[in-house]
């Protein structure tokens, strides 16, 4: 590349949809000249089409909820009908923005799809997403609407007493808009998806991946297990802990043998592989060739309970992407999850594959 085209392609990485006009007003160049140079870059493999998909590096898609979290725990045991003192707080969540967020943290590059409103707490989404690195040029945002929010009540303990959550706004997540991303999602190394999506966009996005690029969910609860189920046979990963794995393959796990029919269901039925989230008692994995057990010994240091599932799921992304082999990708997404429960934060600040190292060398002394 020249140096021009270096300069362009920069433009490029943080406008994919800027038309040419306006490249060369920034650099102070002709269009025509502009024009010689994308097609240099398109003819080199650097960029593809317009918007201009770049390719000098893998990126992975993100598709799904993204919404704040607010987290209320009572001061006082709580009773109904009372007004409770408590201490509030807030942040961004959201199992995909978790899951890409410790991605982005651990070295890669994502481009999350979500619908986010102009109100206060898409302000905060947008913010928080420009601040972690996550490209969301390709959300919708909905003017007018109300962001994504989850409400969590938890007692003088910190256990929850009830949660509320609306994620409407994922309503307007259409198969048509999806398809206006084609593109975009044809061209990632992997997408990734979380079942809270409208069943015919989730449709829509095993149509659009078919054939073109790997698709991985979560499927997040025991309901939402249930609720995919009829889509086993079209993801290339699925990522379970043992109630969602029951849900998914009909199979009441009891003992260790259940636990492999359950994972040899899902696999008869067409996914590719299957990561199994067993909480301290570690990770299975199995594919068409193989089982695998994996287990770190317990972590005895836990401040924080969520957030684990989204960074084991980001870090088996990252082995993945990395072409890591599958006994190091899944040290790596149980030492995610090891720091993501050492974190007060659902996300950790620290999280970073020297993190993992550390954990591991910690682990396996």
């Amino acid at each position: 590349m020249t140096k021009k085209e270096k300069e362009i392609l920069e433009i490029i990485r943080e406008n994919p949809l800027i038309e040419q006009s306006e490249i060369a007003r920034l650099l102070d160049i002709s269009r025509s000249t502009v024009a010689v140079h994308i097609s240099s870059l398109q003819n080199q493999g650097y960029i593809s089409g317009k918007g201009y998909i770049l390719k000098e590096e893998d990126y992975i898609v993100g598709i799904g909820a993204c919404n704040v979290d607010v987290y209320g725990r009572s001061r006082i045991p709580i009773r109904t009908h009372y007004d409770h003192p408590a201490d509030i707080i807030s942040s961004v969540g959201g199992v995909m923005h978790n899951i890409i967020c410790n991605y982005v943290k651990l070295g890669g590059k994502a481009d999350l799809i979500t619908a986010y409103s102009d109100d206060a707490y898409g302000t905060m989404i947008a913010a928080d997403c420009k601040r972690n690195g996550i490209d969301i040029h390709d959300s919708l945002l909905v003017k007018g609407a109300t962001s994504g929010i989850f409400m969590q009540i938890q007692d003088e303990n910190n256990d929850m007493y009830m949660a509320i959550c609306d994620m409407s706004i994922l309503e307007n997540l259409t198969p048509a808009y999806l398809r206006s991303k084609e593109k975009t999602i044809r061209n990632a190394r992997l997408v990734v998806m979380d079942p809270s999506l409208p069943d015919d966009v989730i449709k829509e996005l095993i149509s659009i991946c078919k054939d073109h690029t790997s698709l991985y969910i979560d499927p997040i609860s025991d309901n939402y297990a249930l609720k995919m189920r009829d889509y086993v046979p079209y993801f290339d990963l699925i990522k379970p802990n043992r109630g969602e794995l029951e849900n998914l393959s009909g199979i009441k796990i009891k003992n260790d043998s259940d636990l492999d029919r359950a994972v040899d269901r899902l696999l008869e039925q067409g996914t590719k592989r299957v990561v199994v989230s067993l909480g301290a008692e570690g990770i299975l994995y199995g594919d068409q060739e193989r089982k695998i057990r994996r287990k770190l010994p317990e972590e005895k240091h836990m401040v924080n309970a969520s957030g684990a599932g989204d960074a084991l799921m980001a870090a088996i992304i990252y082995g993945d992407v990395n072409g890591l082999d599958i006994e190091k990708t899944l040290d790596y997404g149980m030492a995610a999850g090891i720091a993501a429960i050492r974190s007060k934060h659902t996300i950790s600040n620290d999280m970073s594959v020297e993190l993992l190292d550390r954990i591991l060398k910690e682990k396996k002394k």
